[in-house]
C-alpha cells in the first residue's frame, strides 16, 4: 500500500526531483558535440606563394624602368654630301629609347674623317653602312659645279644620288635677233647619265642651286662651259 504521510509525499517529491535531474543531464550529453577539425596549415606552399609575388614584382619593375630607358647613338648635326669628309661639327648625339641600329654616342669619334657613302641629312641616325673609308668618286671621274637657276632643274629640286641628264640650252645665232626662236639652236645633250653629288642653295642668287655632279673629264669641261653661261639646265632621269 501507497502511504499517503507527509514523508511518503515528500519521499514521492525527491524522488521525482532525482528523474528530472537524471533526464537533464542526459539531454546536456546529447547536445554536447565534438570540437571541428580545424585546417592544417602548409608553410610550404605559402612560401611558394610569397615567392611568385615576389618575383612578378620584380619583373614588373624591370620592364617598367627598361621600357624608359634610354641609348645616347650618334646623329647628323649638318648635311654632308656624299663623298665628303665627315668632321666633329657635323655630329652630335640623341638619347633614344628601344633598340636602335645606329653607332653608339660612346664611339662618335670613330666617324670623325670617315667619307658619307651616301647624302647625309640633319637628324639621320648614323650607321656604319653610311660611311666609307675610301673617295666614292670612281677613278677616272671628276666632280664638275653648276650654278642654276629656278626653272633650270627640276621644282622640287634634286638630291644626292640622284640621276640626271645635262644639256646646255640653244644660244642664239649670231646677227639674230633676241626672242626669236627660230633662230635659236637646239638643246644639246651634254650627258645623259649623271650622279648627282651634292646640292646646296646658291648665296648669289635668289632660288638658285649649287648643283655638283660625277661625270668624266671631258663631259665635265662641256657643263662648266654651259654653266658660265647660263645655259645649263638638269634634267631628272630613272637610275639605270
Amino acid at each position: 500500500m501507497t502511504t499517503t504521510s507527509m514523508n511518503g509525499s515528500a519521499t514521492a517529491a525527491g524522488g521525482s526531483s532525482s528523474a528530472a535531474t537524471a533526464a537533464g543531464a542526459g539531454a546536456r550529453e546529447v547536445v554536447a558535440r565534438s570540437p571541428l577539425p580545424t585546417r592544417q596549415r602548409r608553410p610550404g606552399l605559402a612560401a611558394v606563394g610569397l615567392i611568385v609575388v615576389l618575383g612578378m614584382g620584380a619583373v614588373f619593375g624591370w620592364l617598367y624602368t627598361t621600357a624608359g630607358e634610354k641609348t645616347p647613338v650618334v646623329v647628323m648635326a649638318r648635311e654632308v654630301p656624299v663623298g665628303q669628309v665627315i668632321e666633329r661639327a657635323d655630329l652630335s648625339t640623341v638619347d633614344v629609347a628601344g633598340s636602335v641600329t645606329a653607332i653608339a654616342g660612346a664611339n662618335l669619334t670613330s666617324a670623325v674623317g670617315q667619307r658619307a657613302a651616301v647624302g647625309l641629312i640633319p637628324g639621320t641616325l648614323l650607321q656604319r653602312g653610311m660611311l666609307t673609308s675610301g673617295d666614292p668618286i670612281p677613278a677616272g671621274q671628276v666632280q664638275v659645279g653648276v650654278a642654276l637657276k629656278a626653272g633650270q632643274l627640276p621644282a622640287d629640286g634634286v638630291t644626292a644620288g640622284d640621276t640626271v641628264a645635262a644639256l646646255r640650252l640653244g644660244a642664239t645665232a649670231p646677227g639674230a635677233e633676241q626672242g626669236t626662236g627660230s633662230a635659236a639652236a637646239a638643246p644639246v645633250v651634254l650627258v645623259d647619265a649623271a650622279t648627282v653629288y651634292s646640292v646646296r642653295a646658291d648665296p648669289t642668287q635668289t632660288g638658285g642651286s649649287l648643283v655638283t655632279l660625277v661625270v668624266t673629264a671631258a663631259q665635265g669641261l662641256a657643263i662648266a662651259e654651259a654653266s658660265s653661261t647660263g645655259n645649263a639646265v638638269l634634267i631628272k632621269v630613272p637610275s639605270s
